[in-house]
């Protein structure tokens, strides 16, 4: 093929794409405009919203977006329930299967980020005494019968990765370890510098400091231990679903696109996006580098891995009793929005 016809073939296919972007567009200028309020956490694995929000997804789409800010993903449920809130982010906790179990006024959407093995966040950390003592490995859990185990708050994400451990290591993890609930990431670290913690989960980047304080060793990550386990899901009100089902897939949408881009940059370490997901969270951009690219994961279709979530309601039932009654996929997920997010995406991408 000549270099003329290869220009003009890429003009043209340029040409095609710019079309199909302006057509995606003016779909979308057909779409009601739509508020949505949205509960976001101050978190690195928030960037998939503070980039949308930077580049304009949400306008995109007609989208007039509120983000709402808690310092805890555990505070803004209730907000959803209150209707103070249309969507907002949940982990896979105990709480959440009783809350579903008794008729929680929500769904579970879209994927909010995953422990792929190489990309994962969680991290699991050792104190010195435990290394000492041969704790080296996921393979060496056994060695936590009797110890302490720190956590934010019982039945949440860190209980299962560990949890988990220690029950592939034969132990049994209502009885055989001690858990220390009630302490907040940065106070877990210094609990193990004071000898008061044997072992924790403490997402990266905070986890290196275990290691710069001398404090003791991460071991291995959440994925060595669960690897792709769901970390959260995207909740939407089931009243907002229902009347607003076409602002729900737009905003699976953007979450799905900007998702992309964030797995992308945690992989190039790209600093413009590193400088937007500092401003917004406030964590200095060398701390951010630094973890890539092991950023939360977002799966690239956008929909959640929905054997790892039921799995973890049957460990926070089975195992653990913390949960009373069963859940079924039916009442946990509608992921509607995530499917039609996905095709419209790979049909007419108005982002691109």
């Amino acid at each position: 093929m000549s270099s003329l016809s290869r220009r003009h073939l890429m003009q043209g296919a340029a040409a095609i794409g710019l079309a199909g972007a302006l057509s995606g567009r003016r779909a979308f200028a057909q779409e009601p405009k739509t508020k949505i309020r949205i509960g976001v956490v101050p978190l690195i694995s928030s960037g998939p919203i503070f980039l949308a929000k930077e580049m304009g997804f949400f306008e995109k789409v007609n989208l007039d977006v509120e983000l709402v800010y808690f310092k805890d993903g555990v505070l803004a449920i209730p907000a959803l329930v209150a209707g103070e809130l249309d969507t907002t982010v949940s982990t896979l906790s105990a709480g959440l299967f009783n809350a579903v179990s008794k008729g929680a006024p929500y769904k579970l959407i879209l994927d909010r980020g995953s422990e792929k093995p190489g990309s994962g966040s969680m991290a699991i950390a050792a104190s010195n005494a435990m290394v000492a003592a041969g704790l080296t490995g996921p393979d060496k859990m056994a060695l936590l019968k009797g110890k302490r185990i720190a956590l934010q708050a019982p039945g949440g994400i860190d209980q299962f990765l560990l949890g988990r451990g220690v029950q592939k290591a034969g132990l049994d993890p209502r009885t055989d370890v001690i858990w220390n609930s009630g302490l907040g990431y940065p106070d877990i670290v210094k609990s193990m510098g004071a000898g008061q913690a044997d072992c924790a989960n403490i997402p990266l980047p905070l986890g290196y400091l275990v290691e710069k304080n001398k404090f003791g060793k991460l071991i291995c990550a959440g994925y060595d231990i669960e690897p792709g386990a769901q970390l959260a899901c995207w909740a939407m009100s089931s009243n907002f679903l229902a009347a607003n089902k076409s602002a729900a897939i737009r905003f699976a949408m953007v979450h799905t696109y900007a998702g992309r881009l964030y797995n992308k940059a945690a992989a190039t370490k790209d600093p413009a996006i590193i400088k937007i997901i500092s401003d917004a969270t406030k964590v200095p951009p060398p701390l951010i580098q630094a973890a890539a690219p092991r950023w939360t994961w977002f799966n690239e279709d956008g929909m959640p891995n929905v054997d790892s979530c039921m799995a973890q309601g049957k460990f926070w039932t089975d195992t653990m009793k913390l949960v009373t009654g069963s859940v079924t996929k039916d009442q946990l997920f509608d992921l509607s929005p995530a499917v039609e997010a996905n095709a419209r995406l790979a049909k007419s991408n108005p982002f691109a």
